[in-house]
């Protein structure tokens, strides 16, 4: 099994990341592993820090219910790729880790962290060969990726009773749009899914909506 690699700047702790168990070669993910290392690689870093508008709507929803310091909540962003999220994430305090396949993606991550004052713990690993250490995490969020066997185990692995979850992917909507380049629907959520794939979360607020560039569902639970 490929072991992940911590390639991060400003890391002020070890992830909680560990083998899940020893496997074979998976092709798969070596072939994910190039296509996205080939596609950041032609990419610069953004000195401009944009998180997901939802990432932040779902944040002040969750200030509302509770009252700790950020400071003391980790959170962790799965499937990462350029690190927006994980680096918005982490100049609100929250302790971070960001996790991705894609090295490429990770070193831009890290490049735009340099541009201001962000700790965050970049971790590169390939999802399907790594779980977290269990009830770790007071926050878990995923955007433009799905799995829905992999996800799920990870987050019911690694997020405490009471942790939140926000999560926004493509929904079925997507797939006749014009602009988009997801044709495959094993790559879509069916309409009402996304809240079925965790039933140990209390749904807090869930979407299905038509944006201007984009079709998706937008969940935000807690976990029982």
């Amino acid at each position: 099994m490929r072991r992940g690699k911590q390639t991060g700047i400003l890391a002020v702790q070890e992830s909680p990341f560990q083998a899940a168990a020893e496997s074979s070669t998976n092709d798969m993910a070596t072939t994910d592993r190039d296509r996205w290392n080939a596609k950041y690689a032609q990419r610069t870093p953004e000195p401009v820090i944009v998180p997901d508008e939802w990432l932040i709507e779902s944040c002040e929803m969750i200030a509302k219910s509770e009252n700790r310091p950020r400071s003391s909540q980790r959170a962790c962003d799965i499937a990462c790729g350029l690190g927006h999220n994980s680096l918005w994430l982490a100049r609100q305090g929250w302790k971070v880790d960001g996790v991705d396949i894609a090295a490429e993606g990770l070193k831009l991550a890290r490049q735009s962290a340099s541009y201001g004052i962000a700790e965050v713990n970049w971790l590169e690993a390939d999802l399907d060969e790594w779980l977290p250490t269990s009830d770790y995490y007071d926050l878990a969020i995923v955007f433009r990726f799905l799995d829905r066997v992999t996800i799920p185990q990870i987050i019911n692995t690694g997020l405490r009773r009471g942790g939140w979850l926000v999560y926004e992917t493509f929904a079925a909507g997507q797939l006749s749009r014009s602009d988009s380049h997801i044709r495959n629907p094993a790559f879509a959520l069916a309409p009402g899914e996304l809240p079925k794939l965790f039933p140990d979360f209390d749904v807090i607020s869930f979407r299905e909506e038509t944006l201007e560039d984009r079709t998706v569902q937008r969940l935000l639970a807690r976990r029982r």
